[in-house]
């Protein structure tokens, strides 16, 4: 993905890469990104998370078996965004609850694996699609107008783009160099009384365990399944069974995806997720965080938990 730096530099891409290079070099890394172990594990154990605590979330009623997939028709029944998709993190996980599960990232390597997603989960596009477009870009006037941004890619004004029962972005805000700004955008495309989520690393409380701890003080690390890391070659290491040469691909693309990560915004304590929360128009907040760590050892303090943050739309 790259959703993590949409295409207005100022306002969501990270400090010292343009918006236009970042989308380039996460299209460019998705089969390094996806392919390390270290990073499939977290996947894994996030999903494991979110699938214990869907009642929590508030969706299983109207999904799966449910009105959405028995009414025959988008009507009457629900649709879900994944913002910065990537590969359909979470799309992988609740698309069995929506009639129509659509994927938004600006990287246009990460669109085509989230596309690719949907033909594994035996879904048609009719039910999971994705696009390439920025929620920042201009909407254009008329007919034809052409978008001056800095990444091209569909006009995410139109209908089909809004009025969503679910909006979910995991792992991405860190990208962001005004998270606030990019929720509230994000709940602009909910419907009246639907769910937001948003997944990221949580500031550790003072004086708790994983406050202070550090990595193993490299830079670079990509939202959601992007995160990566390059160590010396272990066999018991992060990139077992990669094989050296695709580690080595790794160590090349590190120190470009240190310049995706927002220097002001790296991780979120949980007051100033409840208030970004409510100033973009969110009741019913609730915020889980997760009982164990997770390692990122490329990255100062890279022992955190994670928050799973839900609101609803009023």
């Amino acid at each position: 993905m790259s959703s993590s730096s949409p295409a207005i530099p100022a306002t969501v891409a990270a400090s010292g890469m343009s918006a236009a290079a970042s989308e380039e070099f996460w299209s460019n890394s998705v089969d390094i990104v996806f392919n390390i172990q270290w990073a499939k594990d977290l996947q894994n154990k996030i999903h494991e998370f979110l699938k214990n605590n869907i009642e929590w979330l508030g969706i299983a009623h109207d999904g799966g078996s449910g009105p959405a997939a028995s009414s025959g028709g988008e009507a009457g029944g629900k649709k879900m965004l994944d913002f910065a998709c990537g590969n359909g993190f979470l799309t992988r996980v609740y698309h069995p609850f929506f009639i129509k599960c659509v994927g938004v990232d600006i990287a246009s390597g990460m669109i085509k694996k989230y596309n690719e997603a949907a033909i594994e989960l035996g879904l048609g596009p009719e039910k999971m699609y994705g696009v390439r477009g920025d929620i920042f870009a201009p909407t254009p006037t008329k007919a034809g107008d052409v978008v001056a941004t800095a990444v091209v890619g569909t006009d995410l004004s139109r209908e089909e783009f809004f009025n969503f029962d679910f909006v979910g972005i995991a792992l991405a805000l860190h990208h962001m160099e005004d998270p606030e700004s990019t929720i509230v955008k994000l709940v602009e495309r909910l419907k009246s009384g639907g769910t937001f989520l948003a997944i990221d690393r949580v500031e550790p409380e003072p004086g708790s365990e994983s406050e202070g701890k550090e990595g193993c003080g490299f830079k670079g690390h990509h939202h959601q399944h992007h995160h990566y890391q390059h160590h010396h070659h272990q066999e018991d290491g992060p990139h077992k069974g990669c094989g050296h040469k695709h580690c080595a691909a790794a160590a090349d693309h590190l120190s470009q995806a240190a310049h995706t990560i927002s220097h002001k915004h790296n991780k979120f304590s949980r007051q100033q997720v409840k208030d970004m929360f409510g100033r973009a128009g969110l009741t019913d907040v609730d915020i889980l965080v997760t009982d164990w760590t997770v390692e990122l050892p490329n990255v100062p303090n890279g022992v955190n938990k994670l928050f799973f943050a839900r609101g609803r739309k009023v």
